[in-house]
């Protein structure tokens, strides 16, 4: 059974204006929603200045030694002859310095 369609003057062009309005009213509310949820300010008038963020201080800025084997990041601490990941012989390999 085909689905009924309303006729088209049931659309009218005021109709059709409200629902529009509507459906803006709604969108509005929802950005009011979001915006409240996620802890972000409204925006700003378009007179005010944009500060620069602060970067958050970096802890570590040099990366990790990695295996060669699997490449995964090897354990702080004293290394040994093998991975402990993969068992990879480290000796194997010259560790190169990585270019900064």
């Amino acid at each position: 059974m085909p689905a009924r369609r309303p006729p088209p003057d049931a659309e009218s062009p005021a109709r059709l204006a409200a629902r529009i309005e509507a459906l803006e009213d709604r969108v509005r509310r929802l950005e009011v929603l979001v915006r409240g949820s996620a802890g972000a300010k409204p925006p700003r008038a378009s007179g005010q200045v944009r500060r620069k963020a602060v970067a958050a201080p970096r802890v570590n800025s040099r990366p990790r030694p990695r295996c060669p084997g699997c490449t995964l990041e090897l354990p702080p601490g004293a290394r040994g002859e093998a991975c402990v990941w993969c068992g990879f012989q480290l000796d194997a390999v010259r560790l190169r310095k990585r270019k900064a």
